[in-house]
C-alpha cells in the first residue's frame, strides 16, 4: 500500500525571480513589468493549481522555462520529481535545451523528473510496461509501417472494397474505431486476454490462420480486420494512438498504478496544453487528477491557438477542458508585434482577449514598418509572381543589413497537392511549384530513403548540428528494416543511429558500411550521381536493413528508389536545394523565404509572415472576409470548418514581429471592400508580372 507523504512545491520569491531572470539573459523587470502590475509576477510565483491562457508572443515558454529552473534550484526530494509534458517534440527540445544552459537547469532532465512529450509519457509509465506484462514485443510503434502491415494482411477483396479509404487507413487502427464483434466494440470494451473482445477477435484471428491471412469466408470485414489489427499487435506493430488504450487498460486492471504515478510526481506542467486531443486529455486526467488526492497540475497554453486537436467535428478535448475558469489566469499582452497587427489578429480569435501589442524588439529590426501591413491580390496568371512581388516589397520596407537578420516566411493552410488543381491556388505549391511538402514538417516523416535524407539536412541546417542528418539516416535505415516481411526487434530507443549500431553489433561488414554511408552522406556531403546511387548506396543501405531484419519483400525496395526528376543532378545536390527556401533575386539573392504550412511555424516569431490563401472546399482568407473588413469578431454560430478557419490563420496573423502581409484572389473583394480595406492599416496592390500596382 502506497504511504502518502504530504508534499509542498517549494516557493517563489523575488530574489528567485531575480535570479532567472540573470540567467536566461532578460531584463530584471521582464516578469513584473515597469509598474510591477504585469500578470506574469503572480503566474510564476504560483505554486497553486492553474491554468495560463496567454496570447501569442506573451512569453509563455520563457515564463516556464523561468518557473522550472527556479524549482529545479531548490529541489530537495530525491524521489519525488516533476513532470513536463509536452503536446510535440519541438516544444519538448525547446524545454530541455533552455534549461541545459544552466546547471541548476540540467537537474530536470533526468531522474526524479521527467521532460517530455505525452506520448512518451505515456509510453514508459504505461503501454510499453503494460504490454511487456504480456508478453508482447514491441517491435515498432509507427502509423505509416504498422499501418502497411495490417494492409497486407487484409484479403485481397477486401482490399479492394477499401482502396478508396486507404489514404487515411482510419480502420485499421485499434484506437480510433468501433471493432464489432458481438455486442461489443474494441473501443469501449477493456482488452485484456479473458475479456469477451479479445478471445472473440483472437478466435477469428485462429480461424483463418489455416485459409491464409484472414482469407476465411463466413467472417464480416470488421471481425477481419479487427483480427489484422491483432495479429499485428501480437508480433509488435502498433500506432501512436494506440498506446492510449493500451494505457487506459493498464489504468482499469491495475488501479493502483495512479497512485504511484502520482507518489513519484506530485507537480505537473503542461505545455500547449490546447492542443491536446481528447483521448490525451482524458488519459491524462485519470491519471493525475481523476478521484481523490489529484496532483499539483498547471496548464499552459492559448484556446485561440488549437489548431491541432480538433477532430472532424471541431471539438477537442471534452473531459477536461482547457482553460478552467475555476483556475483562469490570462496575460492578453503580446511582446512579439505592436499595436496594428494586434488589431488585425484579435478579431480572428475564437474568443478574442482584446490583444495588447507591445512590441516589437527593435534592437536588431529598427525599421518602423507603421501602416505598412499589405494584402496582394492576383489572378490566375499572376499567381505565381506573389513570391516575388512579395520579396520584392520586403526590399523596400527593411534595410540590406535587417534582410540578413531577420526570418522572413510564406504560409498557407493547405500545403498538401491533392487530386485536383482546380479553384487555383489549391494549395502552397501553385505559388511556387518547387515548394516540397515532404521538407516542412518539424517532425518529418518522409515516404523514401531520399526524403529522409533531404529532411536530415534540412533538420541539420536549421539547428547547425549534423546530428540530425545521422538521426534521420538512421530513422531511414530502421524504417526499411521496419518493411520487412519478418520481425525485427528494432524497440522504442529514442537515439535511431544508437539504435542501428546496437541492432548491428557483431556484424563487423555491415556495421563497417553503415559508418561508411554515414561519412558519405554527413562528413563528405555525397556528391553522387544517380548511377552511383542505384549501382552503390542503394544496395549497401539494403544489405544493412537486411541483416537487422532477416530479409525485405521486393515491395519494400520502392522506398530506395532514385526520386529526383533531373537525371543530370547529383542526390545531394538536388537534396540540398531542396529546402523551401525562396530566395530572390535568384542569381544574386538578397532576401531568403522561407515557404511552408501553417502547422509547421506555429510557435515561431518571423520578422514578416505572408499569409497564401489556399483552397479547402473554398478560398480559406475569402471565407474570413468579415473578419478581415471588421464586420466580425470572435466566433458566433458558424460551423466547424469556419472555426478551423479563424484558428488556423489567427495562427498565421501573430507570427509576424513587425510586417504582415496577406495574398488573396482580386475577385475576392468587390471595389468598395478594396476601398474599406484601404482605409484600415492595409495597403493593397495588384500583383502583376513587373512591380506591383498599389491600388
Amino acid at each position: 500500500m502506497t504511504t502518502w507523504q504530504a508534499f509542498k512545491p517549494p516557493p517563489i520569491n523575488d530574489k528567485d525571480i531575480s535570479w532567472a531572470c540573470n540567467l536566461l539573459g532578460l531584463t530584471e523587470r521582464a516578469f513584473s513589468g515597469v509598474d510591477g502590475g504585469d500578470p506574469r509576477m503572480e503566474v510564476i510565483k504560483s505554486t497553486e493549481p492553474l491554468d495560463l491562457e496567454a496570447c501569442p508572443g506573451s512569453g509563455k515558454t520563457t515564463l516556464l522555462v523561468a518557473k522550472l529552473a527556479i524549482l529545479a534550484r531548490n529541489w530537495t526530494d530525491r524521489h519525488r520529481g516533476i513532470c513536463v509534458l509536452s503536446h510535440t517534440n519541438v516544444a519538448r527540445r525547446e524545454i530541455e535545451q533552455r534549461l541545459g544552459a544552466a546547471t541548476e537547469g540540467r537537474h530536470l532532465l533526468g531522474y526524479p523528473h521527467f521532460i517530455g512529450t505525452i506520448h512518451a509519457f505515456i509510453n514508459e509509465f504505461l503501454a510499453l510496461p503494460w504490454l511487456r506484462s504480456k508478453p508482447w514485443p514491441v517491435t515498432i510503434i509507427n502509423d505509416d509501417v504498422t499501418l502497411e502491415r495490417r494492409w497486407r494482411c487484409l484479403p485481397n477483396k477486401l482490399r479492394s472494397g477499401l482502396e478508396n479509404n486507404r489514404h487515411d487507413q482510419t480502420c485499421l487502427k485499434i484506437a480510433s474505431v468501433d471493432f464489432g464483434v458481438g455486442d461489443l466494440a474494441w473501443g469501449k470494451s477493456t482488452l485484456g486476454g479473458d475479456s469477451p473482445t479479445y478471445n472473440a477477435i483472437r478466435a477469428a484471428c485462429l480461424k483463418t490462420s489455416e485459409q491464409g491471412f484472414f482469407g476465411a469466408p463466413g467472417l464480416r470485414h470488421d471481425e477481419v480486420i479487427a483480427a489484422a489489427c491483432l495479429k499485428t499487435s501480437e508480433q509488435g506493430f502498433f500506432c501512436y494512438e494506440e498506446m492510449f488504450v493500451w494505457a487506459n487498460e493498464l489504468i482499469d486492471e491495475v488501479p493502483g498504478i495512479r497512485a504511484a504515478i502520482r507518489e513519484r510526481f506530485p507537480l505537473l506542467f503542461i505545455d500547449e496544453v490546447q492542443d491536446n486531443s481528447e483521448t490525451q486529455s482524458a488519459v491524462l486526467y485519470r491519471v493525475f487528477m481523476e478521484g481523490g488526492a489529484p496532483v499539483c497540475r498547471q496548464r499552459f497554453g492559448d484556446a485561440n491557438q488549437a489548431i491541432y486537436s480538433q477532430g472532424s467535428k471541431g471539438k477537442g478535448a471534452g473531459t477536461d477542458r482547457f482553460p478552467d475558469p475555476r483556475v483562469r489566469r490570462d496575460i492578453p499582452s503580446s511582446h512579439r508585434f505592436g499595436q496594428e497587427i494586434a488589431r488585425i489578429a484579435d478579431p480572428l480569435a475564437l474568443d478574442p482577449q482584446s490583444l495588447e501589442g507591445r512590441g516589437p524588439d527593435r534592437r536588431v529590426i529598427t525599421s518602423e514598418p507603421i501602416n505598412r501591413c499589405a494584402i496582394f491580390l492576383f489572378e490566375d496568371r499572376t499567381v505565381a509572381n506573389v513570391l516575388t512581388t512579395y520579396a520584392m516589397y520586403l526590399t523596400d520596407v527593411f534595410s540590406e543589413q535587417e534582410l540578413k537578420a531577420g526570418t522572413f516566411t510564406a504560409v498557407g493552410s493547405v500545403h498538401r497537392r491533392g487530386v485536383s488543381d482546380a479553384n487555383v491556388p489549391r494549395h502552397v505549391g501553385h505559388y511556387w511549384p518547387a515548394y516540397d511538402y515532404e521538407l516542412t514538417a518539424s517532425e518529418p516523416t518522409p515516404s523514401t530513403f531520399l526524403q529522409y535524407v533531404a529532411a536530415g539536412r534540412r533538420l541539420a541546417h536549421m539547428s547547425g548540428e549534423a546530428h540530425s542528418l545521422v538521426e534521420m539516416i538512421a530513422a531511414g535505415i530502421l524504417r526499411l528494416a521496419s518493411l520487412g516481411d519478418s520481425r525485427p526487434k528494432l524497440g522504442t530507443r529514442r537515439r535511431k543511429h544508437r539504435q542501428v549500431l546496437e541492432l548491428l553489433s557483431g556484424e563487423a561488414q555491415q556495421a563497417g558500411q553503415y559508418r561508411s554511408l554515414l561519412a558519405a552522406l554527413v562528413v563528405g556531403s555525397c556528391h553522387l550521381s544517380a548511377a552511383e546511387w542505384t549501382g552503390k548506396w542503394s544496395s549497401v543501405i539494403r544489405t544493412i536493413a537486411e541483416t537487422i531484419c532477416g530479409g525485405l519483400s521486393p515491395g519494400a525496395l520502392s522506398f530506395l528508389e532514385w526520386q529526383s526528376a533531373a537525371d543530370e543532378a547529383t542526390v545531394c545536390h538536388s537534396i540540398g536545394q531542396r529546402d523551401n527556401i525562396f530566395r530572390y533575386p535568384a542569381d544574386r539573392p538578397v532576401v531568403a523565404i522561407r515557404v511552408g504550412s501553417i502547422h509547421s511555424v506555429k510557435g515561431e516569431t518571423h520578422t514578416a509572415t505572408l499569409a497564401l490563401d489556399t483552397y479547402y472546399h473554398e478560398h480559406s482568407l475569402k471565407a474570413l472576409k468579415p473578419w478581415l473588413l471588421g464586420q466580425k469578431r470572435g466566433k458566433g454560430k458558424e460551423k466547424p470548418r469556419t472555426l478551423a478557419r479563424l484558428r488556423q490563420h489567427y495562427v498565421a496573423m501573430t507570427r509576424p514581429s513587425h510586417l504582415l502581409c496577406l495574398a488573396m484572389r482580386e475577385d475576392a473583394f468587390s471595389d468598395a471592400e478594396i476601398d474599406l480595406l484601404r482605409s484600415s492599416p492595409w495597403r493593397v496592390a495588384r500583383v502583376t508580372d513587373a512591380d506591383p500596382t498599389w491600388l
